[in-house]
């Protein structure tokens, strides 16, 4: 598996790719199969160091993308493997001004 990780204030030169071992998904999880994504206004802030909120060393990028669910936890019944998925940080946040009450919940379920 890989992914992108960085540290706040890095910029762009500063993205990593780590190569990681397959993980498997546990109770009410999913494993997806991410096709295609993107580094969004939150994590271009990140890297620009002028992002608000305290940001965790090596931080995992590219939070906005689509793909596919290629495994299944346990206890999952509202998806199946095949199914297509388009990753959202605020799914209830349809247009306009972002306000407090519209933020992502507290765990995901599937």
């Amino acid at each position: 598996m890989k992914s992108y990780h960085a540290n706040a204030g890095s910029g762009i030169a500063g993205l990593m790719l780590n190569e990681d071992p397959k993980p498997e998904p546990g109770p009410r999880e999913v494993l997806v199969r991410v096709r295609a994504n993107s580094l969004n206004f939150r994590e271009l802030s990140i890297l620009a160091g002028t992002y608000p909120l305290p940001v965790k060393p090596n931080v995992v990028m590219g939070a906005d993308g689509t793909g596919e669910i290629v495994s299944l936890g346990p206890d999952v019944s509202r998806v199946a493997i095949g199914d297509r998925i388009a990753a959202a940080m605020f799914p209830r946040w349809i247009d306009g001004p972002n306000r407090m009450g519209i933020r992502a919940p507290d765990r995901w379920f599937a």
